[in-house]
């Protein structure tokens, strides 16, 4: 007999704390890597670029180069909470709440990497610049975007599509169905190339991301973190989880070699670092769902509430620090003489800052207009702004 979860003490706290700190925690290590290890590495990229060999940071590299995998922590956090938050609502109701959370952080924090880039001056023609812009702001789910980490929104709305399906087609019971077979095909995939390492290569194309090939196993796991530990613990359930997690161990050993390649670092660092850090938090944030009604009945409001801020922020500050803060950090060595790792300090601070402030001012005015506009061709229910998912 499968073992019931707590459903009614998780429902009952609608912020999950322990969530909202793993997403902060997946931004700061993006942001870490892109700033303290690629940027300055890879001058190709769009953060390359912008940075244009202002500083090095080589003493800081063995504690930066695998930020980049808090994507994946990104990933199996969205397969929960869009599991999550999808599980009681309608397909419009579904839909509204995905345009309220995308669209208006995108417009505004692409409008400002796009006067960044003409001002710089460095990240290619205005009308290449002005294309990358459209492309972004559109939701163009190919290249050029105004910063290389806009790849992650057509992977992340490929998983949105999906559920928004079950939704429309009254099957969002199935979930459990879907994701297994699509946990199962990318686990497949990865398990393979253990024997077949070329094959790694297929997982490298746009069409990969977007059918969730590379990164289903990531979504799949989310879901079935969400399924044993708000629903029932089921053997089936145990054996996703253990294979997506395998194979999302595989893909960031993938991913390592792949960025330490870019970096000119092949072999100079063991993927287990990675790994280790994504398992850890996978078992951490497991832990803090299991334990979601105690952490939030002991934190405190303040504490919750400042939570909550930082977990609105990590959106805003990865759409923005990539481009930006690599441009700031130029700027600050290069026109006011800072030193490196004060550069990289104030720069750190400064998109913390200035996510803070899309939060705090911009982005609640623009969401509200956009719920407004979206009300008029009634488009989902009425709900509120400051959502988990």
């Amino acid at each position: 007999m499968p073992h019931q979860g707590g459903e009614h003490k998780f429902k009952s706290h609608a912020q999950m704390l322990g969530l909202d700190v793993a997403r902060f925690l997946a931004a700061a290590l993006v942001m870490m890597f892109h700033l303290a290890a690629y940027a300055w590495q890879a001058p190709s990229s769009t953060a390359g670029r912008a940075f244009a060999g202002a500083a090095q940071y080589p003493g800081l590299f063995a504690w930066t180069w695998f930020g980049w995998g808090g994507v994946e922590l990104f990933f199996v956090i969205s397969g929960f909470v869009i599991a999550y938050s999808a599980a009681h609502t309608t397909p419009p109701s579904f839909l509204r709440s995905r345009i309220l959370r995308l669209v208006p952080a995108v417009w505004l924090c692409a409008t400002l990497t796009l006067l960044i880039s003409l001002a710089i001056g460095r990240m290619g023609s205005g009308r290449y610049i002005l294309h990358a812009y459209l492309d972004s702001v559109l939701f163009w789910p190919f290249e050029p975007w105004i910063d290389g980490v806009y790849w992650t929104l057509g992977v992340e709305i490929s998983f949105y599509a999906l559920v928004f399906a079950l939704l429309c087609t009254q099957s969002f019971r199935r979930i459990g169905a879907v994701c297994a077979a699509i946990g199962t095909i990318s686990a497949l995939f990865w398990w393979v190339t253990l024997l077949a390492p070329n094959l790694a290569d297929v997982a490298g194309s746009r069409l990969a991301q977007l059918t969730l090939l590379r990164h289903g196993c990531f979504f799949s796991l989310g879901v079935f973190l969400w399924l044993v530990l708000t629903k029932a613990v089921t053997p089936g359930r145990l054996a996703m989880i253990a294979l997506c997690l395998g194979a999302g161990l595989i893909e960031i050993s993938d991913s390592s070699r792949d960025f330490l390649g870019q970096m000119g670092r092949a072999g100079a660092q063991t993927p287990l670092v990675p790994c280790l850090l994504f398992a850890v938090c996978i078992l951490a944030m497991a832990a803090s769902v299991r334990w979601n009604a105690w952490l939030c009945a002991h934190a405190g409001d303040r504490t919750c509430r400042l939570v909550r801020t930082a977990g609105l922020m990590t959106y805003p500050l990865y759409l923005t620090h990539n481009v930006n803060g690599a441009a700031l950090t130029h700027f600050l060595v290069t026109a006011l003489g800072f030193g490196p790792l004060a550069a990289l300090v104030t720069s750190c601070g400064t998109m913390l800052a200035i996510s803070f402030a899309i939060v705090r001012w911009p982005e609640p005015v623009l969401r509200r207009n956009l719920a407004a506009l979206l009300a008029k061709v009634r488009l989902g229910e009425p709900m509120t702004l400051a959502t988990n998912s």
